[in-house]
């Protein structure tokens, strides 16, 4: 008797494809809509794009995206791109909204060295805008409905929680006020990028580089923990309450209401499949 033959299961898709499948359609939906209202005058969006010249074609529409899906759901923000070098395919997206968007080039930026970029928002992130606060968003981390408005009076840094941990990590990480979180989808006052820019370049900035400094965990978890004023200053939120503003599938998703983002292509999938983005 012949073996029956096994039916071919159809691929599963991996999350990047997901994600990547879904910015496309939404970007060209968005492309569409008309400019919407302006948000909150107290934010400034902003975006690092790092970039080697082979990869920008592909690449920066899905931060077009980001931005564009930012808009749809917290109004038109003014923007800052943060480039290593002039990018033709950004000047071009700035172009019809005059001084709100903007282009700021520096060259110290390096696609073949991630850190730069840690190191340059650790240094100068402050400089880079002038509103009382900035929303950054990446291709992969950005909002996912309305609800800015409920963050801007709460917390000096929100974003997704790294380490929900346990009861006795969690006692510690309050008394110590180091709520390490995701940066990729995050909302910081000016005071503490001031701060942590003070910091830096005070303290760190001639030093080897190491995993702490990058510029999220810098400001949430290294600085807290090695500054008694820096801790006392400024306000965190508490695991439970961040993973309202944003999810990154390092923990278990609670609750039946989307938060109102997302950092990560396997926390896209999942509220996608879970029917939290609409």
């Amino acid at each position: 008797m012949s073996r029956k033959k096994r039916k071919k299961q159809p691929e599963k898709k991996t999350a990047e494809t997901v994600l990547r499948t879904w910015r496309l359609d939404r970007l060209e939906r968005d492309r569409e809509l008309p400019v919407p209202a302006p948000g909150p005058s107290e934010v400034t969006l902003l975006c690092y794009f790092v970039r080697p010249s082979s990869e920008v074609a592909d690449a920066f529409p899905a931060l077009e995206c980001a931005v564009r899906e930012t808009w749809r759901h917290c109004g038109f923000l003014r923007t800052v791109f943060v480039a290593d070098r002039d990018v033709p395919e950004i000047r071009e997206f700035a172009a019809p909204f005059g001084p709100w968007v903007e282009l700021q080039i520096e060259p110290s930026l390096d696609p073949a060295r991630p850190e730069t970029i840690h190191a340059d928002a650790n240094a100068r992130l402050f400089e880079r805008f002038r509103t009382p606060r900035v929303l950054l968003v990446r291709e992969d981390a950005f909002p996912i409905r309305p609800g800015l408005g409920s963050f801007l009076d709460d917390w000096d840094f929100v974003g997704a929680p790294l380490d929900g941990g346990g009861l006795f990590s969690r006692f510690l990480h309050s008394i110590f006020n180091t709520h390490a979180m995701d940066g990729g989808l995050s909302l910081r006052s000016r005071r503490l990028c001031e701060a942590a820019c003070g910091e830096w370049n005070s303290r760190h900035s001639a030093k080897p580089w190491r995993t702490d400094w990058a510029e999220n965990l810098f400001r949430t978890k290294y600085l807290p923990r090695v500054s008694i004023t820096y801790r006392s200053a400024m306000r965190f939120p508490v695991p439970c309450e961040a993973a309202r503003f944003s999810w990154n599938a390092v923990s278990q998703f609670r609750g039946s209401a989307p938060p109102f983002g997302f950092s990560g292509a396997n926390a896209f999938k999942w509220l996608l499949d879970n029917g939290r983005i609409s």
